[in-house]
């Protein structure tokens, strides 16, 4: 399993319940039509408007290749065009999840 990490920060933190209603209403609920996508997560880090970052997502896929193709889609691109206008993606990490790793 393909997993992308993301931390990201508000272009302006008045944006910060914007940003937090729209991963909740918006960007979770677009996950359902994305075949590519097995999990998604938003972990809320500062409020700080000073913070290096605000936000970290995390992304587990089936596969890359499936994920690219979802981001082609007309869907996957107005998420972008709305993230884009609240928050920048400062750095990414990605990698292959060792076993099965453990929930309880």
């Amino acid at each position: 399993m393909k997993t992308i990490v993301h931390k990201i920060r508000l272009k302006d933190i008045s944006l910060y319940h914007e940003f937090r209603d729209w991963v909740v209403h918006t960007d979770y609920e677009a996950c359902y039509q994305l075949d590519s996508v097995l999990a998604f997560d938003v972990i809320d880090v500062s409020q700080a408007a000073d913070a290096q970052f605000h936000f970290i997502e995390i992304i587990r896929l089936n596969s890359l290749e499936d994920f690219e193709r979802d981001m082609q889609t007309p869907l996957f691109q107005s998420l972008v065009a709305r993230f884009d206008q609240m928050a920048e993606v400062i750095e990414e990490i990605s990698g292959e999840r060792i076993g099965n790793g453990y929930q309880q």
